[in-house]
């Protein structure tokens, strides 16, 4: 049976959890056609790149504003060629703001076939209230975590959870050779800084000062440059941290062979849970941005990994807490104080079980399918 799937991604951990789902989709429908709103590791795997994903690359409430116009328009533009296309489903991954958006134009439009939400909004975390929107708009959900997979069948959503796709990706992850090589003998530090040019231009500053500081007390603190920035914002980092070691492989390949992580809040995290690393995890972002979640946002942690266990697994250093010394005293308590790290690593390893041992981009491709199915 040949199908035709729209697909809408807008950033990087968006487009890698995209192009898992095209493989696998792939192997058991060759002959499927998937097209849309995408990125590199989407192409890759056999998806037709339409609109680039790199115009979604937005973060902070006050940073997207002056993008709303153009924004606005790609939404159009992708609901015209939707319609006209028709395809058999619409996968949309991640990027909620956008995505629920998306999905309400379609259906406003008079698209009648299958809405999949893969990587709904976090309606557990805040903005409750569009969980009606999936409930509306969407056929399935296909969650990333247990816990959001209840929530959202508390709440009348039809949604199918078995792991984290993570949890596959990084099971045969090992120390590279050229980590080896390279720093062989020195206890580095993860320095990663993001994905995201927002998040890099609030975060790097102090990155680089708590760079300056561990390489005082003998450690070697390597940034991460990381796959599927642009060429110019990839660029411009290399110059940002010229004079300290760079990692310009998968960002997991430097934390397996790294004591410790230090970087900004997002998926990093729960990839430095999966291979055991302890991280402290920061953010940081405009005080009026910052004013404005403190009054939406209801719950007190943002760390995936804090969800997990009873207590958390990782310090969270927010706004002004994110100290380039503050952060080096939290992966200094972990380092050198053996009870400490002890607790933690049991933490993390209670975390990781929470995780599902399934391969997630080959359930959520036999979903799919299943829902087209019926």
């Amino acid at each position: 049976m040949s199908m035709n799937i729209f697909l809408s991604c807008g950033e990087v951990s968006g487009d890698i959890y995209a192009g898992g789902f095209i493989r696998e989709f792939l192997k058991i429908n060759p002959d499927a056609e998937i097209w849309g709103l995408m990125g590199p590791e989407s192409v890759k795997a056999g998806g037709r790149e339409i609109w680039s994903y790199e115009e979604l690359k937005l973060m902070g409430i006050l940073e997207v504003i002056p993008a709303l116009p153009r924004i606005f328009r790609l939404k159009n533009s992708i609901v015209r060629e939707v319609i006209r296309a028709n395809p058999d489903a619409a996968v949309l991954i991640d990027s909620p703001d956008f995505n629920l958006l998306l999905a309400r134009s379609l259906r406003k439009a008079g698209y009648t076939n299958k809405i999949i939400s893969l990587i709904p909004p976090t309606v557990w975390a805040w903005r409750a209230g569009r969980v009606k929107n999936l409930r509306r708009d969407f056929d399935l959900c296909l969650p990333l975590f247990s816990f959001e997979h209840k929530f959202l069948l508390e709440n009348n959503v039809n949604s199918l959870w078995k792991a984290h796709p993570l949890v596959h990706d990084l099971r045969y992850v090992s120390v590279p050779d050229e980590f080896t090589q390279r720093f062989s003998g020195q206890r580095v530090i993860a320095l990663m800084p993001g994905s995201r040019k927002y998040d890099i231009n609030f975060h790097i500053d102090i990155l680089i000062e708590t760079a300056k500081i561990l390489r005082e007390r003998n450690y070697c603190p390597v940034f991460s440059i990381a796959q599927g920035l642009s060429a110019d914002l990839a660029g411009l980092l290399r110059e940002r941290v010229k004079g300290f070691e760079i990692w310009e492989g998968r960002g997991r390949g430097l934390m397996a062979g790294s004591l410790a992580v230090a970087g900004v809040s997002g998926t990093v995290a729960v990839e430095a849970m999966l291979l055991g690393r302890y991280m402290v995890v920061i953010y940081n972002m405009k005080r009026m941005t910052y004013e404005i979640l403190k009054r939406l946002v209801h719950v007190k942690k943002i760390s995936i990994p804090n969800y997990l266990t009873s207590k958390p697994v990782y310090p969270e250093l927010i706004c002004k807490d994110a100290a380039p010394s503050r952060i080096v005293q939290e992966l200094e308590n972990y380092l050198c104080n053996e009870t400490n790290k002890q607790e933690i690593d049991s933490r993390l390893k209670e975390a990781r079980a929470l995780m599902g041992e399934d391969n997630a981009a080959e359930f959520w491709a036999e979903s799919v399918r299943e829902v087209l199915r019926n």
